[in-house]
C-alpha cells in the first residue's frame, strides 16, 4: 500500500469512528416516551435510555410485576453471610439511565406488602448505577404492614441521583405508639417496620425530595452508604399524646398491658411520642453491601415530627449539616459523630433536646445552632444534652426571640444514658455519659448544668447557673473558639 493510500485508509477509518460515535451518542440522547406501568419495568432493567413518562395516576395493584430477588447479607469483615431475599415491586437495575417522571404519582396497593411472603419488600429498587430519576410520587395505598419489613425506596446502586421524588409512607406493625414497645433482639411487640428512603450506594444524591411517612421506620437512612449529599429534601412524621394511647381497650399495647421497652419501664401520661423514626438517620455499617456508612453531608432540609431530626452519629468520616431546620422531634433535633460540623442550622425544642451528644465518645464538634422560641404544653427535661470531648458549641436565639419555658443546657446526662441506666443497672454511669473539655457559648438566656460527669468545661452565658456537680468547670472567662 502506498503512503497516501495509507493516510487515505486512516482518514477513512476516524471519519467512520466518528460517525459511529455521533450516532451512539445520538441513541443515548433520544427520548423514549411511554404511558404504562408494564414498559416502565422494561425500560427500568435497560442501560443508556432517556425516558420520559405520560403524567397521570399509575396503580400497581398487581403482584405480577414484583420481581423475586436473592442479594446477600455481609457479616461485618465484608464476606456474604447469608440469602437476603426481597421482592422489588419496580427496579431500576439499568445504567446510564435518565427517568423524566415529572407528574407522574404511582399509587402502590399496600396488600402488595404482604403478596410475596416472608421476602422483604423494596417498592421502587435502585440497584443499577449512574441513573436520574426525576419528579416520581410515590403513595402507599391503605394500610397492610409487610409480613417481615418493608422500604419505598432503596437505593443501592453507586452514583445515582433522585430529584424532586415524592415519598408518602403507609403500612407497619405496630403504628401508634413510636418506639415504646421495644424493636431490636427483644421487644414487647415484634414490628414490622416500614422505612421510607434507604441509600446503601456510593455517591448518592438526593436532591428536593420529600417524605411523608405514616409507618414506623426512618424517614432517609444510611447504612453503607459513602459519599451521600442530602440536599433541599424534607421529611414528615407525625406525633400522638401517650394519653391517647392509654385510652385505647384493645390492640397491642392494651394487650401487654401499656409496658414499654424504654424507662421507666410503663407508658406513662402527659407526654408526646413521635410515631416514626429518624429523619435523618445513619447506621454504622450496611449489611447488604457490606461496608461501614461513610461521609454524609446535608444542606437546607428539614424534618418535623419526628423522633430524631438528625441523627448522624454512627457513621465515620465527613458530617456536615448546613442550613438545615428540625422542628417538633421527640428525642433531639440534631445529633452527630466526631469531628462533625453543624453550621447555619436551627431547630426548638418544643418536644425534646435542641442537641444531643448521648454518649462520651464524640470528639471534636464545631456547632453552631439558633434556639427557635416554640414552646408546646408538654415538659422537656433539657435543652441541650451535652457529652463528648473538645466540641466547640454556639446557641443563639432565633430572630433574637428567647423561649418562655425556663428549660437547662446540661452537661454528662442525656436521654440515652438515662435508657441505658435504666437497662444496664449494675454498669457505671461513666461509661455512657460525660462532658470534657468542652466550650459553649450560650446566647439563649437557658440556664447551665454541670453534671457529676463534666470537667474541664468552659462557658459564657447569658443564663444562670443552676447547680456544678462537676469538676474545674469555668464560666464568663474568655476562651478562644
Amino acid at each position: 500500500m502506498s503512503k497516501i493510500s495509507t493516510y487515505q485508509f486512516i482518514l477513512i477509518a476516524i471519519l467512520f469512528w466518528n460517525c459511529k460515535s455521533n450516532s451512539n451518542s445520538n441513541s443515548v440522547n433520544k427520548i423514549i416516551n411511554i404511558d404504562s406501568l408494564s414498559e416502565l419495568i422494561e425500560f427500568a432493567a435497560k442501560d443508556n435510555m432517556v425516558v420520559k413518562m405520560q403524567p397521570g395516576v399509575y396503580n400497581l395493584d398487581d403482584s405480577k410485576y414484583g420481581q423475586n430477588l436473592i442479594i446477600k447479607k455481609y457479616d461485618l469483615q465484608g464476606e456474604p453471610k447469608s440469602d437476603y431475599p426481597i421482592t422489588a415491586l419496580i427496579n431500576f437495575s439499568g445504567n446510564n439511565n435518565q427517568f423524566l417522571l415529572v407528574g407522574v404519582v404511582l399509587k402502590i396497593n399496600s396488600k402488595l406488602h404482604q403478596a410475596y411472603g416472608e421476602n422483604h419488600i423494596f417498592e421502587i429498587f435502585v440497584s443499577g448505577n449512574n441513573n436520574k430519576i426525576e419528579g416520581l410520587n410515590v403513595q402507599d395505598k391503605g394500610h397492610e404492614a409487610p409480613l417481615k419489613g418493608a422500604i419505598m425506596m432503596h437505593v443501592m446502586g453507586d452514583d445515582n441521583t433522585i430529584k424532586n421524588v415524592d415519598l408518602f409512607i403507609k403500612g407497619s406493625y405496630p403504628y401508634g405508639y413510636g418506639h415504646l414497645l421495644g424493636k431490636g433482639a427483644k421487644p414487647l411487640v415484634k414490628p414490622r417496620k416500614h422505612s421510607s428512603l434507604l441509600v446503601s450506594g456510593k455517591n448518592t444524591k438526593l436532591i428536593a425530595c420529600r417524605v411523608v411517612t405514616h409507618g414506623f421506620g426512618h424517614g432517609i437512612v444510611m447504612q453503607g452508604a459513602q459519599n451521600t449529599l442530602i440536599k433541599d429534601c424534607y421529611v414528615e412524621g407525625k406525633m400522638r399524646s401517650t394519653d391517647e394511647m392509654l385510652a385505647e381497650t384493645s390492640g397491642p399495647a392494651f394487650s401487654v398491658d401499656f409496658k414499654s421497652d424504654y424507662p421507666p419501664g410503663k407508658i406513662i401520661p402527659n407526654e408526646i411520642k413521635a410515631l416514626s423514626e429518624d429523619g435523618v438517620r445513619s447506621y454504622p455499617y450496611g449489611y447488604l453491601v457490606g461496608r461501614k456508612t461513610e461521609n454524609i453531608t446535608v444542606i437546607n432540609t428539614t424534618v418535623k415530627n419526628m423522633r430524631s431530626g438528625f441523627d448522624l452519629s454512627a457513621h465515620i468520616g465527613k458530617t456536615l449539616i448546613d442550613g438545615c431546620t428540625a422542628l417538633e422531634c421527640q428525642e433531639k433535633g440534631y445529633s452527630v459523630s466526631k469531628n462533625a460540623i453543624i453550621k447555619n442550622s436551627k431547630g426548638d425544642a418544643m418536644y425534646g433536646p435542641l442537641l444531643s451528644f448521648h454518649q462520651n465518645n464524640t470528639e471534636n464538634c464545631n456547632v453552631e445552632l439558633e434556639l427557635i422560641n416554640t414552646v408546646g404544653s408538654y415538659p422537656v427535661k433539657r435543652l441541650m444534652e451535652i457529652n463528648g470531648t473538645g466540641h466547640k458549641i454556639k446557641v443563639t436565639n432565633f430572630e433574637n426571640k428567647k423561649r418562655t419555658k425556663i428549660t437547662p443546657i446540661v452537661f454528662g446526662e442525656s436521654f440515652w444514658s438515662d435508657v441505658h441506666k435504666y437497662r444496664y443497672r449494675n454498669k457505671d454511669s461513666k461509661e455512657f455519659s460525660g462532658a470534657y473539655n468542652i466550650t459553649l457559648i450560650n446566647e439563649t438566656g437557658m440556664p447551665i448544668e454541670f453534671g457529676e460527669l463534666s470537667k474541664n468545661c468552659k462557658v459564657i452565658t447569658n443564663g444562670k447557673v443552676l447547680t456544678d456537680l462537676g469538676e474545674n468547670n469555668k464560666l464568663n472567662q474568655q476562651y478562644e473558639f
